[in-house]
């Protein structure tokens, strides 16, 4: 099934020929970091903090000043007090970038001594989501140029999408050349990816990977029902109030369960994400790899989803729980050992959307020049199915494969680039803006996590 499933394989059409990156280099980036220090908040999880990173490089650039090596903001709902040093490479991050945007760890003293040594008494910035380069460069640079640090914070989609091709290819430069995870996560992340290939014999060692989107926080953030019950009601109001407080409990917002069901919000349950994959041709020989959070009442609904899929991992089934120490406790760290295994998977299977399978659907497109591999099922269509209880398996089975064959051939698409937007992020489409960077790399990206070719001996 995983050797014959994708019937599209991605054409893409030549593009006008790559700039230079040399000249590129001379006509913008002569001498980076003359109007002063910029500091950022990366807000979020994994995923929503690398785009505020990508972002906070580009702003950078766009103002000419230096970057502080982002902060990232501990959260009350995924508690993770880690560092950027902790998840990312900090010097990798520092030396790949250097040429284009100068990156520094910390304040100058004397900075630090004129703000009495208390980053709340530099002049913050609050910039609306999504902000057009001109106000850019013509509110927040006269400011900078003046103070001669500023801070943005929150800075999460604090830029759009719409940037000059020199801004933009910074981004490109950030996200896939210059995060490279820590060594410690890259180096249980290629252990993992080692253990899911041995895993997987029957199938020539190729494997799925799932994102499963049903961890407690999710259940209780999307306002779905699930059994029903009123201990269920109970539990999901509470983690509502610790994590979002009143935000559910305006006068002005009404929540409808069986509305969102029908429109494709709710997040799946294992079962269900079982059914789908058995009804697009995925046997019981399929190994797939688990990427989630600790699911919620894992012991009543992970056990269908395993009985389907005898053959099911996750990383706390694949690494030692001495292996696992060092990162419990930090989601984010977690995560990118589960995106580190996804990033290697044949096929990645996005179950509720968000930061993290838009970020790992643009990094594979990039890797594999075009063709994601995704299955990216139409909720709306899929709900109605699972709905109708006389339905048969015959025709379930039918538009399950249906399904499959349209999200293969949506995932070979390119959006036009003039029609750039927030949907269509060169996060998530890094082609063709990132080619020219893809084509630099061609000998130097780091695919050890997709080709596994420089193990050193990491392998247990």
């Amino acid at each position: 099934m995983l050797a014959s499933v994708w019937k599209y394989k991605r054409k893409l059409r030549e593009q006008k020929p790559c700039p230079n990156l040399t000249a590129l280099h001379r006509e913008h980036f002569v001498s980076p970091g003359l109007n002063g220090f910029l500091i950022v908040e990366a807000n979020g999880g994994l995923n929503q903090q690398r785009s505020a990173i990508c972002n906070a490089v580009a702003v950078a650039g766009l103002l000419n000043a230096i970057l502080v090596i982002p902060q990232l903001e501990f959260h009350n709902v995924w508690k993770d007090p880690s560092e950027f040093g902790d998840i990312y490479d900090e010097d990798h991050f520092i030396s790949t970038l250097d040429g284009y945007v100068k990156v520094v760890k910390e304040l100058p003293e004397a900075l630090m001594e004129r703000h009495n040594y208390n980053m709340t008494n530099i002049t913050n910035i609050r910039v609306q989501a999504w902000a057009p380069v001109s106000y850019y460069l013509g509110v927040v640079s006269p400011i900078l140029q003046k103070e001669g640090v500023i801070r943005i914070a929150p800075f999460a989609n604090r830029l759009a999408m719409s940037v000059p091709p020199h801004i933009q290819f910074l981004r490109c430069l950030t996200n896939y050349k210059a995060l490279r995870f820590s060594s410690s996560i890259s180096v249980l992340g290629k252990k993992l990816v080692y253990r899911m290939i041995e895993k997987s014999s029957r199938t020539d060692g190729k494997y799925i990977a799932v994102h499963l989107r049903f961890e407690e926080d999710m259940v209780a953030f999307s306002c779905c029902v699930y059994d029903g019950g009123k201990a269920e009601k109970l539990e999901m109001d509470s983690v509502r109030e610790k994590g979002w407080r009143a935000k559910f409990k305006r006068k002005d917002r009404i929540i409808l369960p069986d509305l969102n069901r029908v429109n494709g919000k709710c997040p799946l349950t294992p079962l269900e994400v079982g059914m789908m994959l058995r009804g697009m041709g995925f046997d019981n020989n399929t190994s797939i790899y688990l990427a989630s959070g600790k699911i919620y009442h894992a012991e009543r609904y992970l056990a269908p989803l395993i009985k389907m899929f005898p053959n099911l991992y996750t990383k706390e089934s694949l690494a030692t729980s001495d292996e696992l120490a060092p990162f419990m406790g930090y989601s984010s760290q977690l995560a990118a050992l589960d995106y580190t295994v996804c990033l290697s998977s044949e096929v990645f299977v996005t179950t509720q959307g968000g930061n993290f399978p838009h970020f790992l659907m643009g990094h594979r497109r990039f890797i594999y020049d075009g063709h994601a591999k995704t299955i990216i099922p139409d909720k709306r269509k899929l709900v109605v199915l699972l709905d109708d209880v006389s339905i048969s398996w015959r025709a379930f089975k039918d538009q399950m494969e249906d399904m499959l064959t349209e999200s293969d051939r949506k995932g070979i698409m390119v959006p036009r680039v003039r029609k750039i937007n927030r949907k269509t992020s060169v996060y998530t489409y890094p082609l063709p803006e990132c080619r020219c960077l893809q084509q630099s790399l061609a000998n130097q990206i780091d695919r050890n996590l997709v080709i596994l070719d420089d193990y050193n001996g990491t392998k247990a």
